[in-house]
């Protein structure tokens, strides 16, 4: 919820590239492979 605010970004995150991943996503940023957290994982 928080990255989806943009109170947060992803690798601020405590389940980025933890338990959150495109394989395995958590919420709708991963989900998508235009979502932030998706682009974040890829990219960077």
């Amino acid at each position: 919820g928080e990255v989806l605010r943009g109170v947060i970004i992803p690798p601020e995150c405590p389940l980025f590239r933890e338990a959150c991943t495109p394989e395995n996503p958590q919420g709708a940023c991963m989900v998508s492979t235009e979502g932030t957290c998706a682009a974040y994982y890829k990219y960077n």
